[in-house]
């Protein structure tokens, strides 16, 4: 663990929670997994202060707990989340993120949930005054807290979700031990292993989602109808007397298909790994309509979106498969394609590439074969993201996600180099990458820059961490005049060094925020006041003039901290 890491940790617990709060955590940090007791004497406050600094952070899924036995006692373990306190400065993104695709009533709902950490519904209801909106927006809001949940925005809260995951296997495997007459043999022990892994792998792989109900619907005649998931996770309603059974649902059974509802009861929270998927297939998207052009990633977005639903965490390798009509059958109706892609020197796409008619049905045909042609670029992209699995027909495609991390790293990489060092050592990076293991000589003529400058450089890579070397001696005695140097890209070495400098960064900013603000923090304390807030003409010109500064540069320490975490998502949560 880098130390850059547990300052930063510290700091946003004490800024989001405080001091008390902080005190627990940095201990859980700087220790690690420890019981109650030793959690009080190692921080020197109450037993009280303790737990409740402990309910804290287990309401915001900053800490988990887990029990074992200790001779004929029941201990309580407890562990922080170092990933999730470093997901806290990102809300700002993931409100953002969520403003764009659930609206402002998806917002309204998702800003209680993640201030609160949990939070049924119907707290939230009470939180955002429900009582007082009227008809429309409560069926506003109501089909906003459902399309949360269904899309996986929040998540309801299970026993098992503050517990690791090595306490559920080594309590799953102890609960099997327990069934066996005598001590099993390794070839038994491996088996039960095999069915929890097996048992893991398919309780992530399901698609339920908990913490929705069914509302009963009537038919009004025929009796009760039946009601059936339709691909899209909607309930769908039908029944005999309007049809066949195996047949198409009316238009009536239509209306009152949307009957799923959230439980009130149910007590949900921010599911950060599904938030962090939306965010790295942004910057995907970014990535590709940059290096092509805007319709290119209009296209991989529409891919990412019907494959997002399978796709839980950032860890997943690859996507679903999707097949080339489904992508281009549910392209945006405003999506413009028209010459995206040169089509006048191909005899099959000469056609399309030369019709005038404007008609929807010509508009149709002409973008679908544009969207054959994206396809097909982003297919023969040398980074092998978009892959084409299927060759029959159209073809099916799917996403390597771990190509595409690769890619997104290697290209914060290189920023990162281009911008400490300059162009001359990112020359240097990505040719060791291309290239692995060189010498000097090769590196200099690769890199196009006389062998001294290149020495130079390099060593200053190596000191940065962004290159390693290894010797290669001629003889037995490793004398240096008789020894091969390579050098070489770590790639795991290298995304350390830059993870170690982007945390200090944010380090260094948040140091550069309570500096300003601490020279200033009268002007602040009295501008929070409430005749000053109902109009600033109480306050002179000059501390008008600097309110506004420091306003100023708030904003752009925010912004500045946001860039940094983006790099930190890229280096260490995908």
């Amino acid at each position: 663990m880098f130390t850059q890491l547990e300052d930063l940790c510290r700091r946003l617990v004490h800024e989001h929670y405080g001091p008390l709060v902080e005190k627990v955590a940095a201990v859980l940090i700087e220790d690690g997994r420890l019981a109650l007791g030793r959690i009080i004497a190692r921080t020197g406050m109450s037993a009280l202060s303790v737990r409740q600094a402990l309910a804290v952070l287990i309401q915001h899924c900053l800490a988990t707990h887990a029990q074992a036995r200790d001779g004929a006692r029941q201990t309580t373990y407890y562990s922080i989340n170092l990933r999730n306190i470093l997901r806290l400065q990102r809300a700002g993104l993931y409100l953002a993120l969520v403003e764009e695709r659930m609206g402002q009533f998806g917002l309204l709902v998702f800003n209680e949930v993640l201030l609160n950490g949990c939070m049924s519904i119907s707290s939230v209801r009470d939180a955002v005054g429900y009582k007082q909106f009227g008809a429309a927006e409560k069926k506003l809001f109501a089909a906003a807290v459902a399309k949360l949940v269904r899309e996986r925005f929040i998540t309801a809260i299970t026993p098992t979700d503050t517990v690791t995951k090595i306490d559920r296997t080594m309590q799953a495997e102890a609960q099997e031990l327990e069934k066996l007459a005598s001590v099993p043999m390794p070839k038994e022990l491996a088996e039960i292993r095999r069915r929890i892994a097996a048992q893991d792998e398919e309780e992530y792989m399901s698609t339920d989602v908990v913490g929705m109900k069914r509302q009963a619907v009537g038919s009004g005649i025929g009796g009760a109808p039946k009601v059936v998931l339709g691909p899209d996770g909607q309930a769908i309603i039908l029944n005999d007397v309007f049809g066949s059974s195996m047949g198409l649902p009316s238009q009536q059974q239509l209306g009152e298909a949307d009957k799923d509802l959230v439980d009130d009861k149910q007590c949900f929270r921010v599911y950060h790994d599904r938030l962090d998927v939306f965010l790295r297939n942004k910057r995907i998207i970014n990535y590709f309509a940059t290096k092509y052009n805007d319709a290119a990633g209009v296209v991989l977005k529409t891919m990412l979106r019907l494959t997002e639903t399978h796709t839980k965490t950032c860890w997943d390798k690859v996507s679903e498969l999707v097949a080339a009509p489904q992508i281009i059958q549910h392209l945006p109706p405003d999506a413009d394609l028209g010459g995206a892609v040169d089509m006048s020197g191909d005899r099959f796409f000469k056609d399309a590439a030369a019709t005038s008619d404007d008609s929807s049905a010509a508009r149709r045909a002409t973008q679908g074969k544009m969207a054959y042609a994206l396809l097909d670029v982003l297919r023969r992209d040398v980074s092998g993201v978009v892959n084409k699995v299927d060759e029959r027909g159209a073809g099916q495609y799917r996403i390597n996600f771990e190509r595409a991390a690769v890619m997104l790293r290697d290209e914060c990489l290189d920023t990162l180099v281009m911008n400490k060092f300059g162009s001359p050592h990112a020359r240097i990076v990505r040719a060791l990458r291309d290239k692995q293991k060189l010498d000097e000589k090769m590196m200099s003529e690769l890199a196009m820059m006389p062998m001294a400058q290149c020495r130079e450089r390099l060593h200053q890579l190596t000191l940065a961490g962004y290159v390693d070397m290894v010797e290669l001696p001629r003889t037995a005695d490793r004398n240096p005049s008789r020894t091969a140097y390579l050098w070489y890209v770590n790639p795991q070495k290298q995304a350390g060094a830059a993870l170690r400098g982007a945390l200090q960064g944010i380090i260094n900013v948040m140091d550069r925020l309570g500096q300003e603000t601490g020279m200033r923090a009268s002007l602040l304390a009295k501008s929070q006041r409430k005749d000053i807030v109902a109009g600033l003409a109480q306050l002179s010109q000059n501390e008008r003039t600097a309110l506004n500064a420091i306003n100023e540069y708030k904003q752009r320490i925010d912004v500045a901290t946001i860039r940094l975490d983006s790099m930190v998502l890229l280096l260490h949560d995908i």
